[in-house]
């Protein structure tokens, strides 16, 4: 059939939209990829006139929004959200310079929203999470849909073959309903 379609077979596991899909378990080495595409966004911010403010928007709307995608399907290890978060914690306090500065706070206290104190940073575990569960959401509604569809046309079904009971065709309707 493949030759047919002229396609390829492929095995697993592959990439397919930039994620890894495979029919096993995928260690932390299936996921380096997002540390590096982080390191490489970094490449071209080493402006040494950039503001902690900065810093800090950058980190929000650039390096936090990298791993989102396979977030949405994956749950990410400690392991990998730890070097997401070294990564992260790194530039919003050294910026584009090697040369160590201490971390003026917690990475729970940075990750926490600013009406509660933090910089509003995101937390890529609870983000993780929340992503994972609106899968959840979605089939739920999806059967909750499916069951009204089904009550509307069972419904539809019934009110068809009770009509037609009146018109004198008694076995009408009767393999739709089954």
């Amino acid at each position: 059939m493949a030759n047919m379609l002229n396609c390829v077979l492929g095995e697993l596991p592959m990439k397919y939209l930039g994620i890894t899909i495979s029919d096993h378990y995928l260690a932390m080495g299936a996921f380096s990829f997002l540390p590096q595409k982080m390191m490489t966004r970094l490449d071209p911010w080493k402006v040494k006139f950039l503001t902690s403010g900065g810093r800090q928007i950058l980190t929000n709307s650039c390096l936090s929004s990298i791993p989102l995608y396979c977030m949405g399907f994956y749950c990410l290890m400690d392991g990998v959200h730890k070097k997401m978060d070294n990564i992260r914690a790194k530039f919003l306090w050294q910026g584009a310079e090697d040369k160590f500065k201490y971390h003026m706070a917690k990475w729970k206290m940075v990750c926490r929203p600013k009406d509660q104190g933090g910089l509003g940073i995101i937390n890529t575990r609870i983000m993780n999470d929340c992503l994972l569960v609106k899968w959840i959401w979605k089939i739920f509604q999806n059967l909750r849909n499916f069951g009204s569809k089904l009550s509307k046309l069972n419904i539809w079904v019934n009110g068809v073959s009770s009509n037609l009971k009146q018109k004198g065709y008694p076995n009408s309707g009767k393999g739709y309903i089954k």
